[in-house]
């Protein structure tokens, strides 16, 4: 069941957990975050039929390597397994708005996956990692009184887990999200692909197909 506090900030509820969650939390290696982001949302919806999460990579080459090649790669990855999804950004809107619109995903009972600078290698961050390394992520739920999100990150360390949280294996504050998802201006190898304002890219859920 979700949790809603009704005492709303900017129309939206003060804190809102989803109601549906991933069937479990996995621990990435050295890549795959993108391929670990959408089976746990596929499964949050009853709809995972892979035994590993590689195997949704529509190919070998990004089933070994963990590339994604394309705006729509994971989105069409969702699709065609029942997810119907949108890549998006939210550049254009200030750090508030941006926040504003992730709470408004959520509260619509949809998580909601972001690109973001990967610093959390360790318990402690590291912004230079974290200006070079892309990571995805997925958003579960908020809380305007503590002003965080939780989180399911798979390149997280399981011993960094916080494993008494109601949904999500870790939370970011509103300020370290807007921090981490303002990336993508260092990586000058995904410039050609995307450009180097490809920031604040994240994947809009609409449900099942």
């Amino acid at each position: 069941m979700k949790q809603i506090t009704k005492n709303s900030i900017n129309g939206l509820p003060a804190q809102f957990i989803l109601s549906i969650k991933p069937k479990e939390y996995l621990v990435q290696g050295p890549s795959h975050c993108g391929a670990y982001s959408v089976k746990g949302i596929l499964s949050a919806y009853g709809l995972d039929i892979k035994a590993h999460p590689k195997e949704y990579h529509p190919h070998i080459f990004g089933r070994l390597t963990g590339f994604t090649f394309g705006k729509n790669y994971l989105p069409t990855i969702l699709k065609r397994n029942g997810i119907s999804a949108e890549r998006k950004s939210a550049d254009k809107l200030s750090p508030p708005l941006r926040i504003d619109l992730l709470k408004s995903q959520l509260s619509k009972d949809k998580p909601v996956m972001i690109r973001i600078g990967n610093g959390y290698i360790s318990d402690t961050y590291n912004s230079l990692v974290g200006k070079l390394m892309s990571h995805w992520i997925t958003l579960w739920g908020y809380d305007d009184n503590r002003r965080l999100f939780f989180i399911y990150d798979s390149g997280l360390p399981q011993k960094y887990w916080g494993i008494t949280l109601p949904i999500g294996n870790t939370t970011r504050t509103y300020k370290e999200i807007i921090r981490d998802w303002n990336m993508g201006r260092w990586q000058f190898w995904y410039w050609p692909f995307f450009g180097s304002r490809n920031t604040q890219t994240y994947i809009e859920i609409y449900g099942r197909n």
